[in-house]
């Protein structure tokens, strides 16, 4: 097709597209077409290092430890936040990651296993563990709170031969000190 030719097309093509509607005298008059489109924005997931931190203390957590993300990012779509437990010991690491997930979330057997029912303060959760996690060491917990799943991670320090607590007892016991400040 010569180039004449092409732009005859295109001219055609839009005059086809433009709308016209019946003026008074009944001749053709353009219409101006408006379409306006809205993007919805994805829900953002609480952010759980918006805990004060008189709440932190309480429940045995070292606020000057705050650790935003891994490594300052969220992962996954999840806002991740974290403490050490308080000085001297700082035995162990406390996170917390909030998604828009179900809590289907942690039945998927690539990441999480002995996955139990569980009561933590007032909520309904899902004890688990993540793939050859030790559980003399870790222990996970989720429940779901509206859209969104709260879960929550305690991770012994390396540099702890025997852990002085029992790992699931213990994040069972700082998720229900928190429990008044995590989404409901």
């Amino acid at each position: 097709m010569h180039r004449s030719s092409r732009w005859a097309a295109i001219a055609v093509g839009l005059l086809l597209l433009t709308a016209c509607s019946t003026g008074q005298d009944g001749t053709a008059v353009p219409e101006v077409i408006a379409t306006t489109s809205t993007a919805v924005a994805a829900p953002t997931p609480w952010d759980p290092c918006t805990i004060p931190d008189d709440f932190i203390e309480q429940a045995g957590l070292n606020t000057a430890t705050k650790e935003s993300g891994v490594f300052g990012r969220d992962q996954n779509g999840f806002k991740i936040c974290g403490w050490e437990s308080q000085p001297p010991s700082s035995k162990y690491f406390f996170s917390l990651f909030v998604g828009i997930a179900s809590i289907d979330y942690i039945d998927d057997p690539s990441y999480f296993d002995r996955l139990q029912s569980v009561r933590v303060g007032a909520r309904d959760a899902t004890q688990y563990q993540q793939l050859s996690a030790d559980s003399s060491r870790n222990c996970g917990v989720a429940f779901a709170a509206g859209a969104q799943l709260v879960r929550a991670t305690l991770v012994t320090a390396g540099r702890v031969d025997d852990p002085p607590y029992e790992p699931c007892i213990e994040l069972n016991s700082v998720v229900t000190l928190l429990e008044s400040q995590l989404p409901a």
